[in-house]
């Protein structure tokens, strides 16, 4: 019989290592031996639902594949000097198996839980998904679990698993919606956009009864619509029209793949090592340095970011105009306008 998943992981977390990993989180010492006790357990009862869909195996499966052999030997290595990389390699890879939607549930219900803030609660998750996946990995192996095997080892503990939270926090995930996120990650309604088209043809044609009268709308409207803004702009002597808060439009980011030689790098205590997301919440990667042109005013903002799955990383580079600010109720956080694939996908900065 496969042994508990639980305590697999925790007989390595000595008091000493869970010492490195609060220091390495910024948590007080007094707390973090109880974050610890939660945010285990929380995130493998996020990972036994994950394993519970047929994606969601797989993915999880793919995962723990491409983790290095060595993950667990050199997991207390990892916490030496780049504690910041390893926290963002796990959050990025907690992203891809849970969703974005689903981490920020997981981290607001766990933070309100311990009663500490967002951003340490995320970096302790963070650091603790490597251990996670390197004991999976390794118990996979050492039983020959393939894809589904892997998946029913979890989903068959999510008993002991939610035994092993303090009390009242199993509880508090449930009433999150968090499970229900995580198992149906893709939205069954359709659009609201669809819906009001929808509702529109159905108006102009008669509820469907007369499609072909309608059907001269979405070819004309259009190219009126097209016309009235080329003759707007020639009006204006082909100055372009400048938008505001135009909702869910992405404009392009100019990647820097070199920097201009009158650009230096800054420190900022402000930006150093925050996370950033895109709009659909997921995380991107990590501020890992910041750029001043000649004016002394932050030009551009270097990213970590994780390459497929969490492995791997590469340093992109954007300008810090790009970056957008949203007041959460935790806090403050940083949007980037781009996809994940297209934010992995951008030119490598060059020092």
């Amino acid at each position: 019989m496969t042994d508990n998943i639980v305590a697999m992981v925790s007989r390595f977390l000595t008091p000493e290592l869970i010492g490195k990993l609060t220091s390495a989180a910024n948590l007080d010492r007094n707390v973090g031996q109880r974050a610890t006790t939660a945010i285990l357990p929380a995130i493998l009862s996020g990972l036994a639902s994950v394993a519970g869909t047929p994606t969601g195996s797989r993915q999880l499966a793919n995962v723990v594949a491409q983790q290095p052999t060595d993950m667990l030997g050199n997991f207390v290595n990892s916490l030496t000097g780049s504690a910041p990389q390893t926290a963002a390699k796990g959050v990025d890879v907690l992203s891809t198996l849970l969703g974005g939607g689903a981490l920020g549930l997981l981290t607001s219900t766990l933070s309100k839980f311990l009663a500490v803030g967002e951003v340490p609660t995320r970096s302790l998750m963070g650091l603790l998904t490597p251990l996670i996946m390197g004991v999976l990995g390794q118990q996979q192996k050492a039983t020959g679990l393939d894809a589904n095997g892997l998946a029913r080892m979890l989903t068959q503990q999510k008993e002991e698993i939610a035994d092993a939270m303090p009390s009242g926090l199993s509880n508090l995930l449930e009433s999150s919606g968090l499970y229900q996120r995580v198992s149906s990650p893709s939205v069954t309604s359709p659009p609201a956009y669809d819906t009001a088209r929808r509702s529109s043809v159905q108006r102009m044609t008669g509820n469907g009864a007369t499609v072909r009268g309608a059907t001269w709308a979405y070819w004309v409207l259009p190219l009126l619509a097209v016309a009235g803004l080329l003759w707007y702009l020639l009006d204006r002597g082909g100055e372009p029209v400048r938008t505001t808060n135009a909702p869910n439009v992405a404009a392009p980011i100019g990647f820097l793949a070199k920097a201009p030689s009158d650009w230096v790098p800054a420190s900022d205590g402000d930006y150093a090592n925050q996370p950033v997301y895109n709009r659909s919440g997921e995380s991107l990667g990590t501020i890992k340095g910041i750029l001043k042109g000649p004016d002394g005013k932050i030009a551009a903002a270097v990213i970590s970011v994780s390459r497929v799955l969490g492995i791997g990383e590469k340093d992109v580079a954007v300008p810090f105009s790009a970056l957008k600010t949203e007041q959460q109720a935790t806090g403050r956080r940083l949007v980037l306008g781009v996809t994940k694939d297209g934010l992995q996908s951008a030119p490598a900065f060059q020092r």
